[in-house]
């Protein structure tokens, strides 16, 4: 069965974080130089920080409305019909991130790896491993998940510690007052990933989401770290020009590395766990979708779903392009702003009209005549 059991708020926050690595790999480095420039890594503090003041809020929502439920957060604050609505863009919306990340690994693994074989080996290849994590608990992969997260954490800070050499200071510096605007402008792509936490609280919590906030912090905190390092070792390395028309200048930091010898078989391994992060958002969407369905159609075995919704999922994988360019283009023209728009803005005026509606309750309830 589809995980009929929820996760806890930690497990949640564990696998956004995991699912957020590969993003942040794949197109953070990049669009922070292209956006941020040498202030770059100025603007994933900012981020952190606004992304942290976003859990704040939708905490103090949720410890008021007694549990972690976006639709029921939604559906106070603008009513079922319109809820529904809401809902039904942010199935699209999960349903074109899990086609766009399953193209993307496709055109990875086929340039990088086996440039002779088709990309629909790979599309298969890792949608049968979804269909199999599907066919269990989420649960299950949640606690796996946290396993491969400390594994992920400790091999960034193995090429941090690898790459200090080769990171040339007048690339990262200096930061003056008139690099304001890069700084906003630079923080854009982080918060895009960030806006994944959003989607995921469709899921809900089994704790009841205690300590909501407390792991909010820790997860702002990993993801500032995990920024950092990837944005040092690439534009800290290569310079914001170069960083910023490059493919994958991440993963031309690792091979660097591994040319040198200093450990050979270091770039096979960090392919390794980007394949798992790369399941992981892909697992992490899927569950959103079927999710979504249940809560929309009040089906009680949404699982069913599974199939035809992979069949679909590997459709619109088709149609995002022939390489890694043109989903980037992609990507940076349209997906981050949408990903903003549903990751942020709407929940923040979902939370400011219930704001409202509580202070005119009790205001109300503070002119009522004494009995």
């Amino acid at each position: 069965m589809v995980n009929t059991e929820k996760i806890t708020t930690k497990q949640a926050y564990i696998l956004f974080m995991l699912a957020a690595f590969s993003p942040l790999i794949r197109m953070s480095s990049v669009y922070g130089a292209r956006l941020g420039g040498r202030a770059g890594w100025v603007s994933i503090f900012v981020a952190c920080a606004a992304f942290y003041g976003f859990i704040i809020l939708l905490g103090s929502c949720f410890k008021r409305q007694g549990s972690v439920d976006l639709y029921a957060l939604y559906k106070s604050a603008f009513g079922r019909i319109l809820a529904k609505v809401i809902v039904v863009i942010y199935a699209v919306w999960v349903f074109m991130l899990a086609g766009f990340y399953l193209r993307g690994f496709a055109d990875k693994f086929k340039e990088l790896i086996m440039p002779g074989v088709h990309d629909s080996f790979f599309t298969i290849t890792l949608l049968a491993l979804v269909f199999i994590i599907l066919s269990g608990r989420l649960r299950n992969f949640a606690i796996l998940s946290e396993l491969f997260f400390y594994v992920v954490l400790f091999a960034l800070a193995v090429i941090l510690v690898l790459q200090i050499p080769k990171i040339r200071p007048e690339n990262l510096l200096p930061v003056t007052q008139y690099d304001f605007h890069h700084i906003v402008r630079g923080t854009l792509p982080a918060l895009g990933v960030f806006a994944y936490i959003t989607p995921l609280l469709f899921l809900g919590a089994a704790d009841g989401g205690r300590a909501f906030k407390k792991h909010g912090l820790y997860s702002a905190g990993v993801l500032l770290a995990a920024n950092l390092i990837i944005f040092t070792v690439t534009t800290g390395i290569f310079g914001k020009d170069l960083t910023a028309v490059m493919e994958q200048p991440f993963i031309m930091s690792v091979k660097i590395v591994g040319a040198q010898g200093m450990l050979e078989r270091l770039e096979s391994v960090f392919l390794l766990l980007w394949v798992v992060t790369d399941l992981a958002v892909i697992v992490m969407l899927t569950h959103i979708f079927l999710k979504i369905t249940g809560l929309l159609t009040e089906i009680k075995r949404p699982e069913i779903l599974r199939s035809p919704l992979l069949l679909g999922v590997y459709v619109i994988s088709l149609f995002f392009g022939k390489n890694t360019y043109n989903i980037t283009s992609l990507s940076e023209k349209y997906g981050l702003w949408v990903s903003l728009i549903l990751g942020f803005g709407i929940p923040l005026v979902a939370v400011g009209v219930i704001a409202v509606i509580h202070k005119k309750k009790i205001s109300n309830q503070a002119f009522l005549p004494l009995k």
